[in-house]
């Protein structure tokens, strides 16, 4: 015959309380470790898209083809700062567009201000700026940005 097992004189339930302790340490482990990830994914991201942003505004300066999309006819001939934005928020994917800011530019620069399409020889320069924000502690930020230059 097999006999109970009879629980020593105050530790009833104690096993509940260990595992409901053990459950919350290791789900705020996992979901901390959930969150890195996507941290380290929009920051990969941003790089990324500095790079190829910048690429693509480059291909498209004043001399371009107009049978490239983005090329638009003029004046002035070639692709715009509008045109970036566009095309990094189609590289987009699983990050929140509307936290994304674009900026691209010409130097060097002897005006105010240099917009894009740039000439020969002169610099394209296309900062991406990402507000990544942590939902799951608090109100914390964290800003990715990247700055991405090529000269045409």
């Amino acid at each position: 015959m097999m006999q109970s097992v009879r629980q020593k004189n105050g530790e009833a339930g104690s096993a509940l309380v260990e595992f409901a302790l053990a459950t919350i340490v290791m789900l705020v482990v996992l979901f901390g470790i959930i969150d890195m990830g996507r941290a380290a994914f929009a920051y990969d991201w941003v790089s990324n898209t500095a790079r190829t942003a910048t690429r693509y505004a480059m291909v498209r300066g004043t001399s371009c083809s107009t049978l490239l999309s983005g090329c638009n006819v003029g004046p002035p001939q070639g692709g715009y700062e509008t045109d970036v934005r566009a095309y990094v928020n189609s590289q987009a994917i699983g990050i929140d567009t509307s936290k994304v800011t674009v900026t691209a530019n010409c130097e060097p620069c002897t005006e105010p201000s240099c917009p894009l399409p740039c000439a020969p020889s002169n610099q394209v320069v296309v900062h991406v700026k990402y507000v990544f924000h942590e939902q799951r502690i608090g109100n914390d930020r964290l800003t990715v940005a990247r700055r991405g230059h090529r000269t045409c």
